[in-house]
């Protein structure tokens, strides 16, 4: 999944400021179950967090 910036960041400043980590190419939200990682692509940040959850709910994947 990817987002622009201008949507990424509208969506972690409703999160609480202590679980995310932010750098220049990557931003880290600590959730509950596993920590979703953000990850500069071009003018977009996209992450494989939907992509993960899915695959552990269908028992195709770890939980890590």
């Amino acid at each position: 999944m990817c987002l622009t910036a201008e949507a990424l960041f509208l969506f972690l400043s409703i999160l609480p400021p202590e679980i995310v980590e932010l750098s220049d190419t990557r931003i880290t939200v600590a959730a509950e179950t596993r920590d979703a990682v953000w990850l500069a692509k071009g003018d977009e940040w996209c992450t494989s967090a939907p992509q993960i959850d899915a695959a552990v709910r269908l028992g195709r994947g770890e939980v890590l």
